[in-house]
């Protein structure tokens, strides 16, 4: 699980990196050419200039996943697999490489505007086989990754950088995203938002939380277009087509299913410590078997947490009576404590915190933010103190997945709270267009569609008016010091008519 937990961290510094465009810092006298994102330590601000515009007739003329209605028998994972394949090989030249790499990077960072169209085309033309296999992805009516008893913690290494090439695939989906908005083709490029979106929540649905970070960062990116569409003028309003997303965006829940896999292939014969008192024969063969997938994390020459080099005999004898107090704690009898060996005891109050920690956390996913956080709070609390009793390291890596989780409740509450922003600016887009084309004075005054409220704050989003421009910014917790993390912002100036 020491393996799990480097590439879960490093799945959510890979995720927390988002948004991916690194703009100037905004120009204050002026609205801007394109969609500008500012890196300030107390938040992330998205400056733009849009027109008004009204709701898109019908309603759902425009949604950000493809339609169920239109979607065949087909798995998209292979689809997904297959586009990866198919893309042009990268410049083997170490130069050929670097400037293809600073080619790209120019054309993602730069205004829709200023894309070099016929240059870009070109270049995209070669991922025109790819395009066709994600196309084909979109339109599957599932995805299933097959992985499922194949999850293992022996193979995990592996795993990083097959989710990671799917970023990839976002990043030329990005592009071809782009080229329809600079074309002025509105229903391209939502088309082409949709194919990433779903690539996203595919990815994010997989069965590790490693592919729930890996979707969000993909759903981000995306979203990120959906901002350069608003801000192109004469585009849709995409008020329904971001209210009818799923809520959340991406479902959690397969991946903590997927995690829980995992802790069962590592620990096959986990769930007979639960059943109820072994022999002591059994129970020290139980402990030595967990210790030694621990040690070896797959590998039977990859050594990973030792015991201080104490046989299984004296490492349950040692750790007996702490481990008796502890499972009572997390909801054992005591008197099916009392039956059972030194070794069971000791074992299974590693399986007990696992599986504490593992429900406790998975269940705030399913509340609102504010509440979700505070139980947090109090796993992690729990978890840290459990850590410091039991002086057992299994014990200590299944507390340090605790914040580990919690990173990854944080890049979904970023990714929904952003729909939710978004919402609120096309809302407002959506009142200028039925009115005098100007920004309501207030929040309320708009009456044509609901505003919704910050899910971080189960408040209104703050809404500030000077002249034609408007912010609404989704305020960090109450006595939360602010930072890109809790506080976003978007700084919109509305076109006069």
């Amino acid at each position: 699980m020491a393996r799990v937990l480097i590439f879960l961290l490093l799945a959510c510094a890979l995720a927390g990196a988002q948004p991916p465009e690194r703009a100037p810092e905004p120009k204050k006298d002026a609205p801007p050419d394109g969609v500008e994102r500012s890196h300030s330590p107390a938040a992330l601000v998205t400056r733009l200039a849009a027109s008004p515009a009204p709701a898109a007739a019908p309603a759902l003329k425009y949604e950000l996943l493809p339609r169920l209605r239109d979607r065949k028998p087909g798995n998209a994972a292979m689809d997904y697999h297959r586009a990866k394949l198919l893309q042009p090989s990268w410049p083997r030249d170490a130069q050929e490489s670097k400037k293809l790499q600073d080619t790209l990077i120019r054309w993602e960072e730069g205004t829709v505007d200023a894309l070099p169209l016929a240059e870009v085309k070109k270049y995209l033309a070669t991922h025109a086989a790819s395009f066709r296999a994600l196309d084909d992805a979109a339109r599957a009516d599932r995805c299933d990754w097959e992985l499922g008893s194949k999850l293992s913690v022996g193979n995990i290494d592996g795993l990083l950088a097959e989710v990671q090439t799917f970023r990839e695939l976002a990043r030329f989906q990005k592009l071809r995203t782009r080229v329809a908005l600079a074309e002025g083709k509105f229903d391209e490029a939502v088309h082409c938002i949709q194919i990433g979106m779903r690539l996203g929540k595919d990815v994010g649905e997989g069965p590790t939380l490693i592919h729930t970070l890996v979707g969000v960062a993909v759903a981000s990116i995306f979203l990120g277009e959906v901002d350069h569409l608003i801000q192109r003028p004469g585009s849709p309003n995409m008020y329904w087509a971001l209210t009818t997303l799923p809520r959340p965006v991406i479902d959690p829940r397969i991946a903590f299913e997927g995690e829980a896999r995992l802790f069962d292939n590592l620990f096959p014969n986990a769930r007979l410590l639960e059943k109820g008192a072994l022999s002591t024969d059994r129970a020290n063969a139980l402990l030595e078997e967990m210790m030694t997938a621990f040690q070896t994390m797959g590998r039977p020459d990859d050594k990973q947490i030792g015991t201080g080099g104490i046989g299984t005999t004296a490492y349950a004898t040692m750790n007996y009576q702490g481990a008796r107090k502890q499972l009572l704690t997390l909801g054992w009898d005591a008197a099916a404590i009392k039956e059972m060996p030194a070794a069971q005891v000791v074992a299974l109050r590693a399986v007990a915190a696992y599986r504490s920690y593992n429900d406790d956390l998975a269940k705030c996913f399913s509340l609102n933010v504010p509440d979700a956080r505070t139980e947090i709070t109090k796993v992690r609390e729990r978890s840290e103190k459990l850590r410091k009793e039991s002086g057992d390291p299994i014990v200590s890596v299944f507390a340090m997945n605790v914040p580990a989780i919690e990173k990854t409740f944080e890049a979904h509450s970023r990714l929904n709270r952003r729909v939710a922003l978004m919402r609120a600016v096309e809302a407002v887009r959506l009142h200028a267009a039925a009115g005098d084309g100007k920004p309501p004075k207030s929040l309320a005054d708009i009456k044509l569609v609901p505003v919704p409220e910050d899910p971080d704050t189960l408040k209104p989003f703050v809404y500030e008016l000077k002249g034609n421009t408007f912010t609404l910014t989704g305020a960090p917790p109450a006595g939360a010091q602010p930072s890109i993390n809790n506080q976003l912002r978007y700084e919109i100036t509305l076109r006069v008519k």
